[in-house]
């Protein structure tokens, strides 16, 4: 019997020591949260002796703290990338306005019929470019919106390309330079929509009457499940291209912001291409440029029943 009371004795002792062990563990793992939440500390909880329930305990608040600091760091770059949208558009914003204003008081002031006209079709001029950009900006908030999706359908890529090379005929008839165009006369069915396919169109074009110089080549190649059209033009002498950043919104190597592009052409190509589950990339070989749209191709027929 007494040998009973010693043993049950020890054990209630050694219980009451690994309950009190416990609680320091769990106190000391409180005094390291609380620290490393007021002074926004970087580090880890640690103990140097774990109980594999405390153990586990520890990791989960690990990761958690890990995963806290990873969405301080996005929030970080966003608002980092947001500081610099909002200087890069004033500043492409600010340039049309100001030269707007000077058009129309030089309208304003001159007493010739000519001369009138002339500064009213540059301000209008002034006023499309700042439609645009905030179209764009427009078109880019709605992109960033993971929930924003497009209705895909059968579309004939090759009448759609065709619609909007004919839109820029008069500038590829200023540059002195036609598109080098190799596509097929038949259909060629994707998946896509109209719109944005449409939008993606111009925006490479303009890119490249802002950036390129010389002939523009576009051909196609198809396979199995996918259809690619390429953009092939050279790019003007001093312009240099970063690849790894050409589809980064707001990218820009044109510092001198002359051409009152919106900043935002390639990355919504590469939104909307992504929107219809498509894809694009860019290649560069010496002062060649290369973009390539990949579609999925889809047979319009047999989609239709016909």
């Amino acid at each position: 019997m007494v040998t009973l009371l010693i043993t049950l004795s020890i054990l209630l002792i050694i219980a009451t020591i690994y309950l009190l062990y416990y609680k320091s563990q769990i106190k000391e793992i409180g005094n390291q949260l609380a620290f490393i939440s007021d002074h926004n500390s970087f580090k880890f909880i640690q103990t140097q002796i774990k109980p594999k329930e405390i153990s586990q305990l520890i990791d989960l608040c690990n990761n958690m703290l890990n995963d806290q600091r990873e969405l301080n760091q996005e929030f970080i770059k966003r608002n980092e990338e947001i500081n610099a949208t909002i200087v890069s558009l004033s500043h492409d914003i600010r340039t049309p306005l100001t030269s707007l204003d000077g058009y129309l008081q030089l309208a304003e002031r001159t007493e010739n019929t000519q001369e009138k006209k002339s500064y009213i079709i540059q301000a209008q001029s002034r006023t499309s470019q700042i439609n645009r950009l905030v179209d764009e900006l427009f078109l880019y908030t709605k992109l960033e919106n993971k929930e924003y999706a497009l209705e895909l359908e059968s579309i004939d890529l090759i009448n759609a390309l065709e619609k909007i090379l004919l839109t820029f005929m008069d500038e590829f008839s200023e540059s002195g330079h036609g598109p080098d165009i190799h596509l097929p006369e038949s259909p060629v069915y994707i998946m896509g929509n109209g719109s944005a396919i449409e939008r993606v169109f111009v925006n490479i074009i303009r890119n490249y009457f802002l950036h390129g110089e010389g002939e523009m080549t576009i051909r196609h190649d198809e396979k199995e499940e996918e259809v690619n059209v390429y953009f092939i033009n050279k790019i003007k002498e001093g312009t240099s291209i970063n690849l790894d950043h050409i589809f980064t919104r707001f990218y820009k190597e044109d510092f001198s912001r002359t051409s009152h592009s919106s900043v935002l052409g390639l990355s919504i190509v590469k939104a909307l291409m992504e929107k219809m589950d498509g894809d694009v990339t860019a290649e560069m070989e010496q002062s060649q440029f290369s973009l390539c749209l990949a579609f999925n191709k889809t047979d319009r027929e047999k989609e239709h029943g016909g």
